[in-house]
């Protein structure tokens, strides 16, 4: 059987109708990453067509709310990148969070809460999760859930576990979750003070006052007029040296971007924002 394949029209016409009913606008979402998306979802649960995936999306509010799951990203790991991951334990989260309480790490989009869950560990390692008040962000309610309940797949432990050797040889990852089955659930204690929103997609409700953001492989997704609207959001919401952190094949280049941010380690893709 041959693969469902939409149309630019199809795509149109869906992002019409998810505007029209539910107020939001995909339309500066990647059009090959959106298309593939609900070309996945379209197959997964049998719609056929777009005017099945439009009917379906228009009469059933639960859809939508699995749509919103669907469209999301998953993290695939546990302190991806670990060069990052130990500059964070080495250098900038001691340097940020040593001497204040009630600071703010941001995390925009999140799917899944590996990069939270990842945090938050070397938070407790250095005996700083206590200063620290995560704000937690993702479109979808279903991801909201799943991170809060800290359950994950246990396919997962073995390059976790990997990684977090590869910047800890000290201890084991093993200490942070627990295991039964084919389910494994993170220590929730980790995220007690969490603040989870539910994000509209331009990220116009973002927090004030926020130290550090971790907003990586996400912009990839975007094009540029939505990458320079999330970025410029994100800039207004941090502290004047505040943090930013986006993937290693992101890049910030809007006009004069070079006067709102400067780039601290460009192979890790750190930036500062420049004091007024």
């Amino acid at each position: 059987m041959n693969k469902y394949e939409l149309g630019i029209v199809d795509i149109r016409n869906i992002i019409a109708t998810l505007d029209k009913v539910y107020a939001y606008n995909f339309k500066d979402y990647a059009l090959t990453f959106l298309k593939r998306r609900i070309e996945r979802i379209i197959e997964k649960y049998n719609l056929k067509d777009a005017d099945g995936f439009i009917s379906k999306i228009t009469e059933d509010v639960d859809f939508f709310n699995i749509f919103l799951h669907e469209v999301c990203v998953e993290t695939t790991e546990m302190y991806r990148d670990p060069s990052l991951w130990r500059i964070l334990n080495d250098e900038i989260l001691i340097k940020l969070f040593s001497e204040n309480t009630n600071s703010k790490i941001w995390f925009p989009e999140v799917s899944s809460g590996e990069e939270l869950f990842s945090t938050a560990i070397i938070l407790k390692r250095l005996n700083l999760l206590d200063n620290v008040r995560f704000v937690v962000s993702s479109i979808s309610k279903q991801n909201i859930q799943n991170i809060q309940e800290g359950i994950f797949d246990s396919k997962k432990l073995e390059v976790n576990e990997s990684n977090f050797k590869r910047i800890f040889s000290d201890s084991n990852l093993s200490d942070y979750y627990s295991q039964q089955n084919e389910l494994a659930q993170w220590d929730i204690s980790l995220i007690k003070n969490t603040k989870f929103i539910k994000q509209n997609i331009i990220f116009d409700d973002y927090p004030k006052g926020v130290k550090l953001v971790l907003f990586r492989n996400q912009m990839i997704y975007y094009n540029q007029i939505l990458q320079e609207h999330c970025i410029k959001n994100i800039y207004d919401c941090l502290i004047p040296g505040g943090y930013l952190i986006i993937g290693n094949n992101e890049k910030i280049d809007y006009w004069g971007a070079d006067k709102d941010f400067a780039i601290i380690n460009k192979f890790e893709s750190i930036y500062k924002k420049k004091l007024s």
